[in-house]
């Protein structure tokens, strides 16, 4: 059959669309390789509604090693293993992709954790005696080897490190009659020690009944302590404050003491929010509204031990219902604080997990120091709220000096201001909304 030249152009594109299916056809399982897998559903949000009845290996990624304990419980397990070695979380991780295992430190991170648990558990009678803060110090890497003062670990190699630990091999199995509890009674031979000489009989302390109750007589008396509603405190805090974002390329400013004006809001009951302006930058806020507590730089809920030290800080006035927060409270001690004489009253948390104590003026009642803790499964540490310049406002007296000391960084408050029964709305206590994603780039 012949072929006429209308008929080529039409045959030749067939020919062409055949040739095209077949590459197709060779290439499509390479094509479905290099196509990325279909994206499974975001996960949740880490707020503590989401968490709430779950592990911490049931809500994360990639978690290895406290996979039994409350998901609440991980950041501040984290928080304080940044505050033990005085590192952020950069040192492990990649920011925006925690899941990762891109990083040696973190690898190391989990043996060491396991590393204490089990000795906790073997060795010291299933308590935390042992905890990352023990050899580290503040320091990313624990000192094999004795330091001096104000000295860091040296770089070079240690003996510890040349010559191999030979007397235990089976690190793994130790017995657990190695604990404190199991050793024996020290003997003393010889003649008994002579009884030592009976210091003379203190002054017998205060009921803790009236040590509280002479507390709220000095504030202004409990009918004037209900009339307040809120409270509002504007003034400076002196603490450590970021430089101004440094433009692009530049190398960042090391943080330096300074003093910034900060405001503190308070409606009763229980809810507060801290605000602290630094230069150049948004508003860094913490606050509670009563369930939840957040911190707005970066954007995220507080759960845990932290979210117990942001409820504490919602109550006033200060401490006045530790009876009914704690249990087995007492009168235990008389001490000196700032040159006062001071009644130290001590309470058990319900939960068991630490003692508080707080310490009242034994002339005017009024509080001059709390000590509390931030609890996590791998350790603690302390926070000290020290108040100061008691002013009356409204009938009831409110401390303008606060000092807060913490291993987070040491802040001063000294306010200005202070304002009862100033109208406060709500919103200002509810965690904020986060910022709308960034725009999809075009096609």
């Amino acid at each position: 059959m012949k072929t006429t030249l209308s008929e080529s152009p039409v045959r030749a594109a067939l020919v062409i669309l055949a040739v095209a299916a077949i590459c197709l056809a060779w290439n499509l399982p390479s094509l479905n390789a290099q196509a990325p897998a279909p994206a499974g559903p975001p996960p949740p949000p880490p707020t503590a509604e989401n968490m709430k009845g779950k592990t911490a290996a049931q809500f994360y990624k990639k978690i290895e090693v406290l996979k039994d304990i409350p998901a609440t419980e991980i950041h501040p397990a984290m928080e304080y293993i940044t505050l033990a070695l005085g590192v952020g979380c950069p040192y492990c991780h990649t920011i925006g992709k925690f899941d990762v295992e891109d990083k040696r430190e973190k690898h190391v991170a989990r043996s060491m954790i396991a590393m204490t648990m089990a000795l906790n558990s073997t060795v010291f009678d299933n308590k935390r005696e042992i905890t990352c803060y023990t050899c580290h110090r503040g320091a990313a890497k624990g000192a094999p080897t004795l330091v001096f003062p104000g000295e860091k670990a040296p770089p070079e190699k240690t003996a510890a490190e040349i010559f191999p630990a030979l007397a235990v091999k089976n690190i793994t199995g130790i017995d657990p009659s190695m604990a404190p509890s199991m050793a024996p009674e020290t003997v003393v031979s010889g003649p008994a020690p002579a009884a030592p000489a009976k210091p003379a009989p203190a002054a017998p302390l205060p009921a803790t009944e009236e040590v509280f109750a002479k507390y709220a007589q000095a504030l202004g008396g409990n009918a004037a302590i209900g009339k307040i509603t809120s409270v509002v405190h504007k003034g400076m805090v002196e603490m450590l404050v970021p430089a101004p974002p440094a433009p692009p390329g530049t190398p960042p400013v090391p943080p330096a003491m300074g003093t910034v004006p900060a405001e503190f809001d308070r409606k009763i009951p229980g809810k507060q929010v801290v605000s602290i302006q630094f230069p150049g930058r948004p508003a860094n806020m913490v606050g509670y509204d009563g369930t939840i507590g957040w911190h707005g730089t970066p954007l995220r809920e507080d759960t845990g031990g932290e979210l117990g030290l942001l409820k504490d800080l919602a109550e006033f006035p200060p401490d006045l219902n530790f009876r009914d927060d704690h249990a087995k409270v007492q009168v235990d001690a008389m001490e000196k604080i700032d040159g006062h004489d001071a009644y130290r009253v001590v309470g058990l948390r319900p939960d068991g997990s630490a003692v508080d104590r707080l310490y009242f003026d034994a002339q005017t009642g009024l509080l001059l120091r709390s000590y509390t803790t931030m609890q996590s499964v791998l350790g603690a540490f302390p926070e000290e709220t020290n108040y100061d310049d008691y002013r009356d406002v409204t009938g009831v007296k409110i401390p303008y000096t606060v000092r807060v000391v913490s291993a987070e960084g040491n802040r001063t408050y000294k306010w200005a201001q202070v304002d009862a029964n100033a109208p406060v709305d709500d919103s200002k206590f509810t965690k904020p909304l986060p910022p709308p994603p960034p725009p999809k780039p075009a096609d």
